[in-house]
């Protein structure tokens, strides 16, 4: 996969913004009646093609039933009614269909429903480059027009020139439109759910958290845009249109006992996975071949980046998309540490590409720091399969990933939050796991960092070694260091160190000296005995306690043995 250009209509929108055109729904304009129910001829038009009954031109034999595998209107997910039995259209009545709502957008431009419903139905029957073409003769209101050409892009493929025509209708929408379409409550749970359900829209708190969770959610921190925010837009959006449809053709499930439950179920499906694309076994509609992947965070907003988990294939129930130009999708497990330099944070990075079958032609790097904080970036070319890297940030909540792409378009990402060093008058980095194979133990940073281990795993070795850096003292001050390793659930183990910068030591549980610190940053390193170690998970656990009684400690998960 390349890096996607910037296209002009995202520029404008974000230059919109930028001059302070306000949060989505904030300008007012010329109003779309987008509540009414549809009039011909977009009326007629939808009505001939779902309701007119051809039956006295064909046998009941032919007459089309979708939990057998039939396909009745054509091929779009109007198909669900196909469970009662209805005549199959033959393809030449699709095809006059389709080309009936381009007539009606081409003679009536201005018609905001015309126009919308003709680009909706053309795409959902598997045409988006016609109903491209149809988008771009929309003359009406602007801020409609751009929501049509965001469905029409994204449908086409084309998610930045889509995610830049939404920026510009929302920003000039009607607000009540504007928060249905940015509404995110189907893809939050619990206390997020809650506390997103409170926030008053149109209004800054609940935009400033939409702009959280996106940036959380987007697929590729390092690509420009975010097509599943596109995705979002373009689902909600068509849920409008599709409302105006089914009144149109009189559907029974808005009608009835029952009918609000099953509106309900509909919205949430959509919205979460996207339209339905194919039967179960029992005849149920479901959304699988376009929602494989889960990009919003398997942890809650509300827990912090500290919490930040991401669970990247889908199930059923959960929020799904598949992109259109970079699958299949692989996360990678990797080693993340902080260590200090002044007032701010440096962090080394690596990632273990070799878990996934993805064979990088280019590689890149992203600390960020918010949805409008700070960003460094970094790329080098693909190849290396344990890539790693080191980079100064502010001290602040940050998002890391490491992204990599192959000449197939699959990606395998990285990606976990980091928050600051604790303050105090000692301070500890994080353990950094290193290549046991040195020759020596890493007597600083950046030869710990040149060595460090792609993922906290140690496979086949007898040993481990771990470096890190205490803060805060003096040259000449003497620290007490004590280092201990416990298996996850079964205490401490009994053979623990091997050695010390060089000098041997007995085997025992926990391991205690002490010595004097070389500067206000002391570096320091271990080798780990793992001879007698069984396989599973552990933490070695560093404490460092100061002269004047300041107590600092660090903790390395890690796993011995292969997964």
């Amino acid at each position: 996969m390349t890096s996607r250009p910037v296209t002009p209509a995202l520029l404008a929108a974000l230059l919109l913004s930028a001059l302070g055109f306000g949060p989505p729904g904030s300008a007012t304009a010329q109003e779309v009646d987008w509540k009414s129910n549809l009039r011909n001829p977009s009326r007629a038009v939808l009505n001939f093609h779902y309701n007119r009954d051809f039956s006295s031109l064909i046998t009941a034999s032919v007459y089309c039933l979708a939990d057998k595998g039939d396909i009745c209107f054509g091929g779009d997910y109007e198909d669900r009614d196909c469970v009662r039995a209805v005549p199959c259209r033959a393809p030449a009545q699709m095809y006059q269909f389709m080309d009936e709502l381009e007539r009606g957008a081409r003679r009536r431009p201005a018609d905001p429903h015309m126009v919308a419903q003709a680009v909706y139905g053309l795409a959902r029957l598997g045409d988006p480059d016609r109903a491209l073409e149809v988008a771009q003769v929309c003359d009406g209101v602007r801020w409609w027009c751009d929501l049509v050409l965001g469905m029409a892009h994204h449908r086409a493929e084309n998610p930045l020139d889509a995610e830049g025509h939404y920026q510009i209708g929302l920003l000039g929408a009607d607000p009540e439109l504007a928060c249905r379409l940015t509404d995110i409550s189907h893809l939050l749970d619990g206390r997020d759910e809650e506390t997103y359900g409170q926030l008053a829209c149109p209004g800054p708190e609940r935009t400033e958290f939409e702009e959280r969770f996106w940036w959380l959610s987007d697929p590729l921190l390092t690509a420009p845009g975010n097509d599943r925010r596109s995705a979002h837009l373009t689902r909600r959006f068509e849920l409008l249109l599709h409302e105006r449809l089914r009144e149109a053709v009189d559907r029974d499930f808005l009608l009835g006992p029952g009918a609000i439950d099953s509106l309900l179920l509909y919205i949430d499906e959509v919205t979460r996975r996207g339209h339905p694309d194919s039967f179960d076994h029992t005849g149920r509609w479901r959304s699988e071949k376009e929602a494989r992947y889960r990009f919003t965070p398997a942890s809650l907003i509300g827990d912090g980046l500290q919490a930040l988990r991401y669970e990247l294939e889908a199930t059923r129930w959960d929020e799904g998309y598949s992109p259109a130009d970079y699958s299949p999708f692989f996360a990678v497990p990797g080693q993340v540490a902080r260590f200090m330099d002044g007032d701010s944070l440096v962090l080394a990075v690596s990632a273990d590409l070799r878990t996934a079958r993805v064979n990088p032609l280019q590689i890149r790097f992203v600390a960020s720091g918010g949805p409008v904080g700070s960003f460094v970036g970094q790329g080098r070319p693909g190849g290396d399969l344990t890539p790693s890297f080191m980079t100064r940030v502010e001290a602040l909540p940050t998002v890391v990933a490491i992204e990599a792409f192959d000449g197939y378009d699959g990606v395998s990402r990285l990606r976990e939050g980091v928050l600051p060093l604790e303050a105090g008058p000692l301070v500890l980095s994080d353990p950094l796991m290193v290549d046991p194979r040195l020759p020596d133990l890493p007597a600083t940073r950046r030869e710990a960092v040149d060595a460090m281990l792609p993922q906290a795993s140690i496979g086949s070795a007898n040993d481990a070694v771990a470096y890190w850096e205490v803060y805060g003292l003096e040259d000449g001050q003497p620290m007490r260091v004590s280092v201990a390793m416990a298996r996850e659930g079964a205490g401490v183990v009994t053979r623990v160190l091997r050695s010390l910068t060089g000098r041997s030591d007995a085997p025992a549980p926990v391991v205690t000296w002490t010595e004097e610190a070389a500067g206000p940053t002391h570096p320091m390193s271990l080798a780990l005995d793992l001879e007698a170690v069984e396989e599973g998970s552990y933490e070695l656990t560093i404490e460092v306690a100061g002269p004047d009684g300041a107590v600092a400690t660090a903790i390395r998960r890690f796993r011995v043995g292969e997964r």
